[in-house]
């Protein structure tokens, strides 16, 4: 199924234009999957600093 390095992981016996497709698909999950990570992490960076309030500015340094 995979190459013993692990760099070629689509199926076997595929032609040329269903190995571009499986690619592309792959491409299009792994950015699909970056943003929600990307969305994840804003949305706690975003729910942290609304929770600490209005004062989290006007605190002495």
């Amino acid at each position: 199924m995979a190459t013993q390095t692990g760099a070629h992981l689509a199926p076997n016996n595929m032609t040329p234009e269903q190995d571009a497709a499986f690619r592309k698909q792959r491409r299009r999950r792994s950015v699909a999957l970056a943003g929600a990570l990307i969305l994840f992490a804003l949305t706690f960076y975003v729910l942290t600093i609304v929770k600490m309030g209005p004062g989290l500015l006007d605190r002495a340094l």
